[in-house]
């Protein structure tokens, strides 16, 4: 006789092919009977999905109940947190699935205390870096149901899952049947015999243990009325013990038990469920804005509060956590993925236009303020770095002049790489003391600058230019019509016969260095899937002019395609569509990335455009970034594949920042702003740009026979068409590639790729243009003086450290926490002296005390939190 512990709980989607609108609607019946249920039968127990935001939008609607549900959580009858939303496991940040659970946690002790589970029970597989995420948001347990491949990975169903590290690690509990094994709970013997039991014995014959979990819901499931009654009544008909239970009592009978095997990687296979493999490129556009706004945020908007903070600008960390919410209610792992409706999708892109426009207005804030105090003139800019580690190096400014011929005394090297005149307006109105009148506004250009700084770490400093009448004392990018190539001390790269050429300082020769491939896409939004007989396209790219300067070399090479139009098309060979495609590669002098920028216009349905890059190195594995480190991975799946998982295990993986090939002799990385899908053939690396598609669900796919994901081939179902997830029109990406000599390392290329990362944040206190940021003509100066320098160092690490996160402390006032990550698989130990003078504290995300404060060593692929009173 197995014992078997139900959960009852309901697995709640904000949205899917239904809107957070309707959910709303849903819950407000949903979860008032819940509540109701609980108080009518004591003995009962309900999880509420393990995510606040949906508790946060029902006491919108139902204040009048915050104090029954306190009371609930208090006698632990109702389980909520510690999630905001149900994340995503590969596509977001590993900083934001920090922030997630930072701020379910935070919200939950508004109700009391949050369920200590790291219950993620629908996500679509799990990158290996989980175990070190749980372990800093003070977490030692994981419960999941998707990527697990028993039998393979692990034996049992209940185990250990290690970080790559080796040092972290969380008790797994895996549902193999998933999160609706108990679901319609019913004391009949067809019930029992035919469902619950046969459950109990699939999960015993792995598990081996004397009880097992079943957890008792599905999508949207309301409570279970008269739980006690009707575990009372199966009692009587199974032959297996139950009992009402929760997910810390089971938990803590998977702690006593005396050993449990230990299992150290990723969870991808998709065996009893479907991950998904190829929806890494599913809906990019809402992709790459979520990478655009994670960056955003924590690169930008994050330490600038910090900066502010010390110089006595204060914005309350509320307006942070709601931009946040924004974004995090777009991480869900239904949403992150691209599988909604076109509403939904809208809903998200919203959402997230929503959360840049206050990201946008917090920075604005805060350089006008920091401006206005030191009384800049038209003539002066302000540049910041919000690294922490000074800054040498090129960053490139705008600037609004009267005159385009501009000259800095103090810069060693600038040079004018874009130039647009904004010509002059009449009838405007201008405001003075003396009255209103109406003047002719003169005419002014907006200049992009790059220029040659050296910034003050975590701080800013201030430049000033002068507007001179003579060319003589700048320099501009300009045309070459006659080079077919560019190059630096590191690269030599050609257009020869539509063909790029790649010349390594090492006498490494690469061919078709770069080409771009379509294919059809059968697929839905859930799974790329390739037609039957269709073959790749190479697009070989088709002219190609070259700008110069002293410092950088740039190459434009454009392409004109007459492709099939859709998927009709593609049987009958006929090219009606169009796709047109420029690249821009550009070689700074001093810089060993080969930056890219491609531009796209998609005027084709139903196809996958993906880049092709040969790297020169033939190699059996790559190695791919992923939170706080990387991982290794070989290119092998199954040829017989249909009898064991639920979809081709293909090949096709995601990555954080980077995917690399090395051998002993050179290494290659690509580096990615929002592309996270890659596949490795023999030396090519291929990085997916899109899939398009136009429907949400479709059965009977190549890569994933059988039913359509989603609800579309339930009874009563109907298939959802998504002409949003054609993608058709204008889209950018960007990229970088470094060649190296030497094997691959995990510190070198983690630096590389924060410095690809690294943006430009300035400011000119200009009477131009009001709307260059927008709120220039609305933040008042007031008379208060911040007593502000020309230039700002809050605090300086050295430039081998990797800072993960700046941010002001979410549960202090007066405090603010830095992250610094060790990305190899050696520990690295960090030097105390670098904050003499302050007042430190190790702590993990929720900002928890660690119990020993003089263990300032991190282990591999792991990180250590310091927080820092102001």
């Amino acid at each position: 006789m197995v014992k078997a512990h139900i959960v009852n709980h309901t697995h709640w989607d904000r949205e899917w092919y239904f809107t957070s609108a309707d959910a709303l609607v849903l819950s407000e019946q949903l979860f008032t009977e819940v509540l109701n249920e609980l108080v009518k039968n004591p003995n009962s127990s309900f999880v509420l999905d393990g995510q606040t935001s949906i508790l946060d939008d029902y006491v919108s609607l139902h204040p009048e109940k915050m104090n029954l549900i306190k009371r609930l959580v208090k006698e632990e009858r109702l389980y909520i947190g510690p999630w905001y939303t149900q994340t995503d496991g590969f596509f977001t940040h590993g900083e934001s699935i920090l922030r997630n659970a930072m701020i379910g946690i935070l919200d939950s002790k508004k109700y009391g205390q949050y369920m200590k589970i790291g219950y993620l029970p629908d996500t679509f597989g799990f990158n290996a870096q989980m175990p070190v995420i749980f372990n800093q948001i003070g977490l030692d347990n994981f419960f999941f149901w998707r990527g697990i491949h028993l039998g393979k990975q692990v034996m049992s169903t209940y185990f250990k899952w290690k970080g790559l590290g080796g040092e972290k690690e969380v008790i797994a509990i895996n549902m193999p049947q998933g999160y609706g094994t108990g679901m319609l709970l019913e004391p009949t013997h067809d019930y029992v015999d035919r469902r619950l039991d046969p459950a109990i014995e699939y999960i015993h014959n792995y598990s081996k243990t004397a009880e097992v979990l079943i957890p008792s819901g599905n999508d949207q499931l309301n409570i279970i009325f008269d739980f006690s009654t009707k575990i009372d009544k199966i009692n009587e008909i199974g032959k297996h013990e139950y009992v009402i239970s929760s997910y810390p009592m089971f938990l803590q009978y998977i702690k006593s038990l005396p050993s449990l095997e230990v299992y150290q990687g990723e969870f991808r296979e998709p065996v009893n469920a479907r991950v998904h493999k190829t929806i890494g490129s599913s809906r990019m556009n809402i992709k790459l804005r979520n990478y655009q706004l994670e960056q955003k945020i924590l690169k930008r908007i994050e330490p600038l509060l910090v900066i502010a903070g010390f110089n006595n600008i204060c914005i309350g960390k509320q307006l942070l956590i709601q931009m946040w919410k924004k974004i995090l209610e777009g991480q869900a792992h239904d949403s992150l993925a691209g599988c909604v409706s076109d509403a939904v999708a809208d809903d998200i892109m919203h959402r997230m236009k929503e959360a840049e426009e206050i990201a946008d207005s917090i920075e604005n804030t805060i350089k006008k303020k920091i401006a206005d105090d030191l009384e800049l003139n038209d003539k002066q800019i302000l540049i910041f770095n919000t690294e922490l580690h000074r800054f040498k190096g090129y960053k490139d400014v705008i600037i609004a002049s009267k005159n385009k011929y501009i000259y800095f005394p103090n810069v060693e090297d600038a040079c004018i790489v874009n130039e647009v005149y904004v010509p002059s307006r009449k009838n405007i109105l201008e405001e003075t003391s003396a009255g209103n009148r109406y003047i002719e506004e003169e005419g002014y250009y907006l200049l992009t600058v790059r220029l040659k700084v050296e910034l003050p770490s975590l701080g800013y400093t201030v430049i000033s230019f002068e507007e001179v009448n003579s060319i003589m004392k700048q320099r501009q990018l300009i045309e070459d019509n006659q080079s077919n190539f560019i190059g630096n001390d590191y690269y030599h790269i050609s257009f020869d016969n539509q063909e790029l050429i790649l010349k390594h300082s090492n006498g490494k020769i690469v061919r078709n260095f770069i080409i771009l491939e379509d294919e059809a896409n059968a697929g839905d939004t859930y799974d790329f899937s390739p037609l039957q007989n269709d073959v790749a396209i190479p697009l070989v790219f088709e002219e190609a002019n070259v700008e110069k300067s002293l410092n950088f070399e740039k190459m434009i090479i454009k392409g004109y395609y007459d492709l099939p139009l859709d998927l009709e098309h593609r049987y009958k060979r006929n090219k009606t569509g169009k796709l047109d495609i420029k690249l821009s590669i550009e070689l700074n002098k001093f810089d060993e990335l080969i930056h890219c920028n491609l531009e796209v216009n998609n005027q084709i349905y139903s196809h996958r455009l993906r880049l092709k890059i040969n790297t020169g190195i033939l190699s059996e594995e790559n190695i791919a970034s992923l939170p706080f480190g990387y991982i290794k991975r070989k290119p092998d799946y199954p040829k017989e594949w249909e009898n064991i998982y639920s979809e081709k295990p293909i090949d096709i993986e995601p990555f954080d920042q980077s995917v690399s090939l090395t051998d002993k002799q050179y290494n290659c990385s690509v580096f990615t702003k929002g592309m996270k899908e890659y596949q490795h053939r023999k030396e090519c690396i291929y990085i997916t740009l899109f899939s398009t598609t136009g429907q949400l669900g479709k059965p009977d796919l190549n890569y994933r026979p059988g039913r359509a994901s989603g609800d579309t081939t339930k009874k009563g179902h109907v298939f959802i068409p998504t002409p949003g997830a054609q993608l058709i029109g204008e889209h950018e990406f960007s990229f970088a590639i470094h060649m190296g000599k030497g094997a691959f390392n995990g510190a070198n290329t983690s630096l590389i790729a924060r410095c690809f990362q690294s943006g430009n944040i300035f400011y000119q206190r200009q009477q131009y243009n009001f709307f260059f940021n927008r709120l220039d003509n609305k933040i008042q100066q007031t008379d208060k003086k911040l007593q502000l320098n020309n230039k700002f160092e809050l605090m300086q690490l050295p430039k081998e450290y990797i800072v993960s996160a700046c941010h002001p402390s979410f549960y202090s006032e007066d405090k603010f926490i830095i992250r610094i990550e060790n990305p190899t698989d050696k520990p690295s130990m960090i030097d105390k002296r670098h904050f003499e003078g302050k007042h430190v504290e190790l702590v993990n995300a929720i900002e928890e005390p660690l119990v020993d404060q003089n263990e300032w060593m991190i282990p591999p692929y792991d990180v250590l939190t310091v927080r820092i009173k102001k």
